[in-house]
């Protein structure tokens, strides 16, 4: 319900046609995001490229720049995660500013979770010259053959929110800290219900396919067990699809409360999407005594947040930073062919709850 039908879009210099939705959403760089990323000003290496050269460290000839002999620097994006309100903003954000960028040109590869069909596509752009691959939400449990041909053919991988640790087959992966979200989501549905969750019963949803959310989740299951509340259902709900996640989780509550009427006092969620779901079902119970929390600082969700109602908090990461960050940093490598010292980079997210709700802008 929150996304428009889909058209055909064409940006410029592209070669490739992919869907995105009409209600495209660019928003300015937030202030912080320009300071965002000072721990990422590493000092880089040159690489060596070639069959096993960036992407996998071996040998080859070292390169002047990352372009390709056109002088064109071909990034091959991809994201299987479009369907969700982040990864369709933060894709569309990488595609129009690297298309602005010096001599780039950019193709996006999307699917619903379809690893079989990205891994196809990337493959292909692998063979047709891409300089650069942007791995958009990737799950690292998924693109060992992207991973492979890339290295095999020295081109290195650039990600965006791609695993919860290190992977030594991207050259940088730029995220957010699922244990700081999930200690401070936790935290605020303690001072939700009344400064303690001992004897508590809360309800917990994740979604194991998107494998930060499946962290965070089960740090938040552990925490929550770790502080005496009961987890109900006796274990995490699991939505089965992204896309019809507020209508799943939902379900799980309204199903729940029917059984338990006075048996839940807290919903903790992985995602936004279906933290709203939860708070439906919690509205349409007229129950005033259950709070939720999610990630991801949607604008419908601060609307939430700002009625006093079940949406108690939420965390805010931001993508668009992250973007113009990882941006710079391929810049560096198709300047000059060097890649970071560092290659994974955890951030902090912010917690958005009422106390600072109305002065947060969200870019979701």
């Amino acid at each position: 319900p929150h996304l428009a039908a889909p058209r055909t879009t064409q940006y410029p210099h592209q070669t490739k046609e992919f869907t995105m939705h009409a209600r495209t959403i660019l928003k300015p760089l937030a202030a912080a995001g320009v300071g965002l990323f000072a721990i990422a000003a590493l000092a880089g290496c040159s690489v060596d490229t070639g069959q096993g050269g960036a992407a996998a460290g071996g040998g080859g000839e070292t390169k002047e720049n990352g372009m390709g002999d056109d002088g064109v620097f071909k990034v091959a994006a991809f994201t299987a995660g479009y369907g969700t309100p982040g990864g369709k903003l933060t894709l569309d954000y990488f595609v129009e500013a690297g298309n602005e960028q010096e001599n780039w040109e950019v193709t996006l590869d999307t699917s619903e979770f379809n690893y079989d069909e990205i891994t196809t596509e990337i493959q292909n752009q692998i063979s047709g010259g891409a300089d650069a691959i942007l791995a958009g939400f990737p799950d690292p449990r998924q693109t060992a053959v992207i991973e492979q041909a890339a290295a095999d053919a020295g081109i290195p991988i650039f990600s965006i929110d791609g695993g919860v640790e290190p992977n030594d087959a991207y050259a940088v992966d730029v995220t957010f800290s699922q244990q700081q979200m999930a200690e401070e989501t936790v935290g605020a549905l303690e001072e939700a219900v009344g400064g303690s969750l001992e004897g508590k019963d809360v309800m917990v949803i994740g979604h194991d396919p998107h494998i930060g959310i499946q962290t965070r989740s089960n740090i938040a299951l552990d925490l929550l067990e770790e502080k005496g509340a009961s987890i109900a259902g006796g274990d995490m709900k699991q939505v089965l699809n992204p896309g019809t996640g507020r209508t799943e989780a939902l379900t799980f509550v309204q199903d729940y409360l029917q059984a338990n009427p006075d048996g839940l006092d807290a919903v903790w969620v992985g995602w936004d999407d279906g933290a709203l779901g939860a708070v439906k079902a919690i509205n349409e119970a007229g129950r005033d005594d259950i709070f939720v929390t999610g990630v991801d600082a949607l604008e419908e969700t601060t609307a939430e947040i700002k009625k006093d109602g079940p949406m108690y908090a939420s965390m805010a990461q931001d993508w668009i930073g992250v973007v113009d960050q990882v941006i710079d940093i391929m810049n560096d490598y198709r300047d000059s062919a060097t890649l970071p010292d560092e290659n994974f980079i955890d951030l902090p997210a912010e917690l958005i709850d009422r106390s600072n709700v109305d002065t947060f802008e969200p870019t979701l």
